[in-house]
């Protein structure tokens, strides 16, 4: 085959996409043994089809919130990427959200984790284990594909507070092949494209 016809077929067989995101999206699912008490998803856009700015998106099962500096953009973030994650789809429930307008503070650092507050709400991750890259060229969300890069910090330890009272339970850290796996995990260099 001649290397024109190579580059011909590589070019028919790529997909054009368009930016979506780039930023950072820290998170956590809580566990008491087995069972979910809490999940936070964090938000640090940096650019994105709909702004820039910072969200927090929070799970109990006494309710959902958003809080956001930009309620547009905490509305696109909730409904365009969290609610169809596999953290939240695993959750007993997702009610539909409203976004609160209020001042996210968003600390995201690969060395120690990440720190959000606002609103009565705070989400802490700590205890960096592992640092590694991840993409994946075809991420199905909300029935589309989805381009994904970042690099993972699995953390071992989190928590959730909600007005002073600390939300139960632990993140989950395990060790498959001596590899570190948790459900808190910081991100740093994350980019969405469709």
């Amino acid at each position: 085959m001649l290397s024109s016809e190579v580059g011909d077929d590589l070019t028919s067989a790529y997909v054009t996409r368009v930016p979506l995101l780039a930023g950072a999206n820290p998170y956590v699912t809580l566990y008491d043994g087995d069972t979910p008490t809490g999940y936070a998803s964090l938000w640090q856009v940096d650019w994105s089809t709909h702004g820039s700015g910072s969200v927090l998106v929070v799970w109990t099962p006494a309710g959902l919130r958003v809080v956001s500096d930009d309620p547009r953009l905490g509305a696109w973030i909730e409904e365009h990427f969290v609610r169809h994650f596999d953290e939240a789809r695993a959750l007993p429930s997702w009610p539909a959200a409203r976004v609160e307008r209020a001042a996210v503070e968003l600390r995201v650092d690969p060395a120690t984790g990440a720190y959000a507050a606002a609103a009565g709400l705070t989400v802490g991750i700590t205890g960096p284990l592992d640092a590694r890259p991840f993409a994946m060229a075809d991420f199905p969300l909300r029935g589309a594909s989805h381009g994904l890069s970042m690099q993972i910090i699995p953390c071992a330890h989190a928590s959730i507070t909600i007005d002073g009272r600390a939300v139960p339970g632990v993140p989950a850290v395990t060790w498959p092949g001596g590899r570190p796996s948790s459900s808190a995990i910081t991100t740093v260099h994350e980019a969405w494209s469709m």
